[in-house]
C-alpha cells in the first residue's frame, strides 16, 4: 500500500552551460520530512491528476530528519509526489549485475588459502578471472589452478569469495537470489549470511544462515540451514534439503529466498516456501534469556563456490573425479535484492 504524503510542482530554472550555447534545464527542489523508521518513494509524473506516476530512485527508510534533493527535467512539466510505503516489502538493496565489473561499493573479495575450516580444497583468489560480471550476471569460477602461499600451503583449486560486510549489512528482511548452479562432483556453490560483529562470540555461536547450498552433482536437491549455539565445537545446526519437483538445478535459474523475522527465518525456492524455523529451535549459549538471540543482529552477505571439503563427507563425492575438460565449474548468480518490511 502507498500512502500520500506530499505533492510537488514546478520549483525553479537551471541554467547550464553547452559549449558554444546555454542550456536550459527545468529543475525542482523537493523537501519532506521522514519520521524514524518509515519508508518513503520519491514518485514523478507529467500532470497533477495522473494516476501514472514513476517512482524515482530507491525508497528511503526515514530517519526523523527532512530529505532534500533536486530533479532536473530537459522540458514542459514534471509533478513529484513522495508517498509513505506501507504493509509491503520495500528494496534496500541489490545488485542486477548489469555493469562492466563487480560493484565494489556493495561488495568486497575475500583472499584466503586455508579451506575455511572445513578442510576445503580451493584457494579463495581476488583475481578476476574467478569473479567476473558479464551478461548481465555475476560468475563464480572455479579451475584446477593450484596455488601456493607463503607459508607453503598448496591448494588444487582456485574460486573467488565475495561478501557485503560493512556495505550491506542487516537486521531482517527478504534476501533473494536468482541463480544457477554448477553441477559439477565436489562443488559447493552457496549464498549465506554472517554476523557482522561477532557479539555472542566466533563461528557458530553468533549463528550463520545459509540461503543458498547445492552439494555438487546432488542437483535435484537444495539446503536451507541456520547454525548456531556455543563456539565451536560446541556448535550445532538445524535444516533440511528441498527437492526440485522437475529437472535439477544446474540445468537453469531458480529464485533462492529467506523471510527472516525476529520469532523465525522462512525459506523458499521459486516461490515455494519449503521450510520455517522458529526461535524454539536455536538458542544461544552466551545470551540464555534472549530468544532470538543469535539470530537479532546486523548480518550480511556472501557468496562463493568452494570444492571438497566435510561438506561432503559420506557422499563419495570428490572434485578430483572431474576432468579437466570440466572445468570452470561456474555459478551464475542474475541478481541478489534485499528487502525490508514496511508497517
Amino acid at each position: 500500500m502507498q500512502k500520500l504524503c506530499a505533492i510537488l510542482g514546478l520549483g525553479l530554472l537551471a541554467f547550464l552551460p553547452a559549449r558554444a550555447e546555454v542550456a536550459i534545464e527545468q529543475a525542482l527542489a523537493v523537501t519532506y520530512t521522514t519520521e524514524a523508521g518509515k519508508f518513503y518513494q520519491l514518485q514523478k509524473s507529467d500532470t497533477l491528476d495522473s494516476e501514472d506516476w514513476a517512482d524515482v530512485g530507491q525508497p528511503i527508510q526515514g530517519t526523523g530528519d527532512s530529505v532534500e534533493g533536486l530533479f532536473t527535467f530537459p522540458h514542459g512539466k514534471a509533478f513529484y509526489r513522495v508517498v509513505e510505503l506501507t504493509n509491503q516489502w520495500v528494496t534496500v538493496w541489490g545488485d542486477e549485475f548489469d555493469g562492466d565489473g563487480l560493484d565494489m561499493s556493495k561488495w568486497g573479495k575475500v583472499e584466503d588459502n586455508y579451506g575455511g575450516g572445513n578442510n576445503e580444497a580451493q584457494h579463495y583468489s581476488v583475481d578476476e578471472k574467478y569473479c567476473y560480471v558479464e551478461d548481465g550476471k555475476l560468475h563464480i569460477a572455479v579451475y584446477r589452478d593450484p596455488f601456493t602461499s607463503v607459508d607453503g600451503k598448496t591448494q588444487p583449486y582456485s574460486s573467488a569469495r565475495i561478501r557485503s560486510l560493512q556495505r550491506g549489512d542487516w537486521t531482517y528482511g527478504r534476501f533473494e537470489v536468482r541463480a544457477k548452479v554448477p553441477g559439477g562432483e565436489g562443488i559447493w556453490p552457496a549464498v549465506w549470511m554472517l554476523p557482522s560483529e561477532n557479539v555472542y562470540g566466533i563461528w557458530a555461536a553468533s549463528g550463520e544462515i545459509d540461503i543458498l547450498e547445492s552439494k555438487g552433482n546432488y542437483t535435484d536437491r537444495t539446503y536451507g540451514t541456520i547454525h548456531y549455539g556455543g563456539e565451536w565445537p560446541n556448535n550445532t545446526w538445524t535444516g533440511t534439503e528441498y527437492y526440485l519437483p522437475e529437472g535439477t538445478f544446474d540445468d537453469g535459474f531458480h529464485t533462492y529466498a529467506i523471510e527472516w523475522y525476529p520469532d523465525r527465518i522462512e525459506w523458499y525456492v521459486d516461490g515455494v516456501k519449503y521450510q520455517t524455523l522458529t526461535q524454539d529451535e536455536w538458542y544461544s549459549a552466551a545470551a540464555p534469556g534472549d530468544p532470538n538471540a543469535p539470530f537479532d543482529q546486523d548480518f550480511h552477505l556472501i557468496i562463493n563456490v568452494a570444492v571438497n571439503g566435510g561438506f561432503f563427507n559420506g557422499t563419495g563425492q570428490d572434485a578430483g573425479n572431474l576432468s579437466n575438460d570440466a572445468f570452470p565449474q561456474v555459478l551464475e548468480v542474475d541478481y541478489v535484492r534485499v528487502y525490508q518490511w514496511a508497517e
